[in-house]
């Protein structure tokens, strides 16, 4: 099986099974490129963010067994706010990799001041060269946040996760596993790997050698969760609405 792998910090443990079994051929990639991979035939499952579900099901199925979630924090969606612009939400220059991050972004702003906001697709490097001049507003995705650095004098910071929960009072589901309308996919091969990359969870911390370990264990297995709830189905309907709403899907 072909399998797009999201290459952040924040899926290893959705993905680690895939990985390490060696039984696939894997495509590592942000969401964003994996669902186009998807839809053009080239792989046969992949995890793709959860407003791409939404705008293709007509061509996609996907799994609300485990996914990339947050119930109040996901520290690696962050909304750099520039406190000395006029209208800083006129003009944003957004991370491409994550579509549910900026459809999100939309939403809060929308129905914050009625407005949504025109977003520009700009590489990463670029947006943090730009927060470090103090140059804009801008949204930031997965590892790129987590190791993004800014003065407080400039932004403020907001974590999406929890501007969502404050809202709504709904959990967020930022990434599914999705794959083609005819290809029937049993929900245990994602709990399977899922399984796997918990119960390896320290291998996983011990690989990752840009942040602390605590921070990395607060992060996946406090802030973020993988096991679809009832709340969580709720909130990806809230989003649904919210994202017809806005014309989003």
């Amino acid at each position: 099986m072909r399998i797009g792998i999201v290459k952040h910090l924040n899926a290893r443990p959705l993905t680690y099974g895939f990985e390490k079994k060696g039984s696939h051929t894997l495509v590592y990639d942000n969401p964003s490129v994996l669902v186009d991979y998807l839809l053009r035939g080239d792989l046969d499952l992949a995890l793709i963010s959860s407003v791409e579900c939404l705008r293709n099901e007509n061509f996609l199925d996907y799994s609300l067994s485990t996914g990339v979630c947050s119930a109040q924090k996901v520290r690696s969606i962050l909304y750099f706010e520039n406190k000395r612009e006029d209208s800083p939400f006129a003009r944003i220059h957004v991370d491409s990799g994550s579509r549910s991050s900026v459809a999100l972004l939309k939403i809060l702003i929308a129905d914050r001041y009625a407005q949504i906001p025109t977003t520009l697709a700009t590489p990463s490097t670029e947006i943090q060269k730009m927060i470090e001049n103090g140059i804009g507003s801008h949204l930031l995705f997965g590892d790129n946040a987590l190791l993004a650095k800014w003065d407080p004098d400039q932004y403020t910071v907001y974590d999406l996760a929890t501007l969502w929960n404050e809202a709504t009072s709904h959990f967020f589901c930022f990434a599914l596993w999705a794959y083609p309308k005819n290809q029937k996919i049993e929900s245990d091969l994602f709990y399977s790997s899922l399984e796997y990359g918990l119960q390896n969870i320290d291998e996983i911390i011990s690989n990752e050698h840009r942040f602390s370990e605590d921070m990395i264990r607060e992060y996946l297995l406090k802030e973020l969760h993988y096991v679809l709830t009832e709340k969580d189905k709720e909130g990806f309907e809230e989003f649904r609405k919210r994202c017809m709403k806005y014309g989003l899907i």
